[in-house]
């Protein structure tokens, strides 16, 4: 039998390291999150997205929604940082194309740069800077409200701005992948609106409940008509058991018809260590979701093989 691949459609793989990286103390938050991306589970995987992302202070959620480049600028530095050591370091080969996924060694991990949150997309030529550097997936939301829509933790009733409708064309003109995670539910609705038929489009690690940062029956199956994929996260806060989870990935696939637009999307190394199931407390551990599939969700090979990487891949394979 062909070896499982296996894809993780979220990650903060940089997050333990970011005091190193950015030299700043202040965001040692993450430091004891490295066990939940140890080197040894990185290599098991086949591909990651893994995140561009930094946490921000409440000075920074403040004025988002502005759109200023100048106020921005100290942010964007230290995500161009982050990818400088992406593509610098010898641990990660970044994915810019389908044909990078042909390529393969055992020391490098096939990633996807994704940007998560936003924020310092002030205007269109933000997102040509952002694709040159090999960014190939944006999330415009992190839960707070931006110049481009409406967070999960901030106005419920705000949705795509004027230039927010202007970015997602522009990605769109990108081809590049757009991922509602973290938007409240009308920015994700209006993402969806203005992308039409558009495929490559996500919610690249969630769950379901009434919360806003979780997603709606509706805008799951509104993403697979469209040939997206979305990613369930197993961890407490989505699910509150990995048998819920489970259970939950058979609920996506009732609702949509399909296992063909399901995804595994971790968090991990964004995660709590109270967030986290005993027996799948790190990357390395992410098969066990495929067991489960096959023993708890009686999905068939051909399923899980596709919630586990297939569904991702094709995702993928749809840049240019």
């Amino acid at each position: 039998m062909e070896k499982l691949k296996i894809a993780d459609f979220h990650q903060d793989t940089l997050n333990p390291l970011l005091v190193k990286i950015l030299n700043r103390p202040e965001l040692n938050h993450a430091e004891g999150r490295a066990y939940q991306i140890p080197r040894d589970g990185i290599k098991k995987l086949d591909l990651i997205f893994s995140s561009v992302y930094r946490r921000i202070g409440d000075d920074m959620k403040s004025v988002a929604t502005e759109g200023s480049r100048e106020k921005q600028e100290p942010i964007k530095g230290d995500l161009d940082k982050m990818i400088d050591y992406y593509r610098d370091t010898d641990d990660f080969r970044i994915i810019e194309k389908p044909e990078d996924l042909k390529l393969k060694s055992p020391d490098k991990a096939n990633v996807v740069l994704h940007l998560e949150g936003g924020d310092i997309i002030t205007d269109p030529g933000v997102i040509d800077e952002l694709y040159a550097r090999g960014l190939r997936s944006i999330q415009p939301l992190y839960s707070h409200d931006n110049q481009i829509g409406g967070g999960a933790s901030g106005d419920k009733n705000r949705g795509l701005t004027p230039l927010g409708r202007e970015l997602i064309d522009k990605m769109i003109e990108r081809e590049m992948i757009i991922d509602t995670s973290h938007a409240n539910r009308k920015t994700a609705q209006d993402i969806l609106d203005r992308v039409r038929n558009y495929s490559k489009v996500a919610a690249t690690h969630t769950g379901f409940g009434e919360k806003e940062r979780f997603i709606t029956p509706e805008l799951l199956k509104e993403i697979a008509a469209r040939g997206g994929v979305v990613g369930f996260c197993p961890a407490k806060p989505f699910f509150p058991t990995l048998k819920e989870y489970i259970e939950g990935l058979k609920n996506a696939s009732d609702l949509t018809g399909s296992a063909e637009n399901l995804a595994v999307g971790s968090d991990f190394g964004g995660l709590d260590a109270e967030h986290l199931y005993e027996e799948l407390d790190e990357v390395g551990k992410l098969s066990i979701i495929a067991d489960k599939l096959s023993e708890e969700g009686n999905f068939s090979d051909e399923e899980i093989a596709k919630i586990m990487y297939g569904n991702i891949e094709r995702i993928v394979k749809e840049l240019k």
